[in-house]
């Protein structure tokens, strides 16, 4: 599947420079199209409500109005609207209580061919197990509007995008997260055993960085976060960090490319993956004396 929130922004950057070319306000445009001034508000920034699909009919009625009469700059934009109008499988019933920040993070890996994430003190949601992800769940702050049994299918539910090959997963993770259970023992070990079966996947590589690694040469990390990129190369690029209970999205391009950079030097600090798959089987080693 191809990520619908990069065809909700290049939707509405191309809504947004024909009505600015035209020199129109979101009323003036609404006014000629017969559409709310908050619907184009909403296409043209689909970051506040990323799961909120914009209308496939208002789009037509938008392009009307601009006089958008080049057939093939026409069909790329009524492309686009029937891209960011794609349900996913966040949508399905059973998802409907994982919250709107595991829903978030679902579209945006959607389709994604280049995932590189770091994790601080806990192992991320493309990783756990069904039991670590339960008990994290249980741990944190509860609220009316989610359900445990949902967010724990939302987290193995993102981890379809691992199954396909095409789609490159490198982890960075502080030895914090391995070494340092969150869980208790036997649910740790099973954790860590899951981690060391992922990294045999061709397209899944894990690297652990010691406490004692040097990260002098430029900024550190905050908070753990994710670079993302897909395959049509017009899909622009976005980074997601984790903000305990939404997580912020970083679109802006100077921004993005500071987070690739930033994952690249962790990755350089980090133990190769051989390395690190020698320190998550020793620390699984030594949880089996406490499980």
């Amino acid at each position: 599947m191809r990520n619908p929130l990069a065809a909700q922004r290049r939707l509405g950057a191309a809504l947004l420079d024909l009505r600015t070319g035209r020199g129109w306000s979101h009323a003036e445009l609404g006014r000629r199209a017969g559409v709310s001034t908050s619907v184009i508000s909403r296409i043209e920034n689909p970051y506040n409500e990323i799961g909120r699909r914009p209308s496939e009919a208002a789009v037509l009625m938008l392009l009307d109005a601009l006089d958008v009469r080049d057939p093939d700059r026409r069909a790329e934009i009524e492309q686009l609207a029937q891209r960011a109008a794609i349900r996913g499988w966040w949508d399905w019933p059973r998802y409907a209580r994982m919250g709107a920040g595991q829903e978030q993070y679902a579209i945006v890996e959607a389709g994604a061919t280049s995932i590189d994430e770091y994790g601080a003190m806990n192992l991320p949601g493309l990783v756990q197990t069904a039991s670590y992800a339960r008990h994290r769940v249980l741990l944190g702050p509860g609220t009316a509007d989610v359900d445990p049994d949902a967010i724990v299918a939302g987290r193995l539910g993102r981890q379809r995008v691992l199954d396909d090959p095409a789609t490159r997963y490198r982890l960075v993770v502080e030895e914090q997260a391995i070494r340092r259970p969150p869980v208790p023992p036997t649910v740790m070990r099973e954790q860590l055993e899951h981690l060391l079966a992922l990294t045999e996947r061709p397209n899944v590589s894990v690297h652990v960085i010691p406490v004692d690694a040097a990260l002098t040469a430029g900024p550190v990390p905050t908070a753990p976060f994710s670079h993302l990129s897909y395959p049509d190369p017009k899909d622009p690029e976005i980074a997601i960090v984790d903000n305990v209970n939404r997580a912020l999205l970083v679109t802006d391009d100077e921004n993005v490319k500071g987070y690739a950079h930033l994952h690249q030097r962790l990755r350089d600090a980090a133990s190769s993956a051989s390395d690190s798959a020698t320190t998550i089987k020793k620390a699984a080693t030594s949880l089996a004396a406490v499980s």
